[in-house]
């Protein structure tokens, strides 16, 4: 356990479990947030929340378990009292997905192998794929998610966000992404200026936060 100790404080930069390791690892940094591990064969009901909640294209389901199963770890569900209420998807990138990201080539389903990392792999970037809940209390459990995580496994390396909704976007100023150019035609895409440690500290301090606007 003093290796997902290390890792959570941010001890090894950009760099996965082992393989053997990251389903611990995972659950004891997202786990407290309420979410777990999607398995194939929740692939569908993850695929329909995401629909539901996020505007605009996003990932077929056989897309969505493929990069899950590449990574191990790039699809997270929480429910309550039975129910899917909140999502993660986050997928850590290689040199050649981060450059493709930038390029306008990594669209919302089209991810190669060769771009995504495999769970001992080096990440060069962090795209988070997708964010969304229910309710502004399931999207605050959302956002805490992705900060445990990223602070957790990746908190010196850039992380990518595209942000569709306004309500989205307005997250992204907050959370000190900026705009990244991107060739003609490209969806707009944000990237990260570094940990944003104040929004995670008030998060972490403020069980019964409002949030003002949704996002996804």
């Amino acid at each position: 356990m003093s290796h997902i100790t290390k890792q959570s404080s941010g001890y090894r930069t950009g760099v996965q479990f082992p393989a053997e390791q990251l389903t611990a690892a995972v659950e004891a940094t997202v786990g407290p947030h309420g979410f777990e591990d999607v398995t194939e064969q929740q692939i569908n009901e993850y695929h329909q929340l995401a629909d539901e909640l996020i505007e605009g294209e996003i990932a077929g389901p056989d897309a969505l378990w493929r990069v899950q199963s590449w990574t191990g770890c790039a699809l997270q569900l929480r429910r309550s009292n039975g129910v899917a209420n909140a999502l993660l998807a986050s997928i850590p990138l290689t040199a050649s997905g981060r450059d493709a990201l930038l390029d306008g080539r990594f669209g919302f389903s089209n991810a190669e192998r060769e771009w995504v990392c495999g769970p001992t792999d080096r990440a060069e970037a962090l795209l988070s794929w997708g964010m969304a809940g229910r309710t502004p209390l399931d999207q605050i459990a959302a956002l805490r998610g992705l900060l445990a995580g990223w602070y957790a496994f990746y908190p010196d390396i850039r992380v990518y966000a595209r942000a569709r909704s306004a309500q989205g976007q307005k997250l992204m100023t907050r959370l000190g992404f900026e705009p990244i150019r991107q060739p003609e035609g490209a969806p707009l895409l944000f990237g990260s200026t570094g940990f944003p440690h104040r929004m995670a500290q008030k998060l972490a301090v403020r069980d019964g936060i409002r949030v003002e606007e949704g996002f996804a």
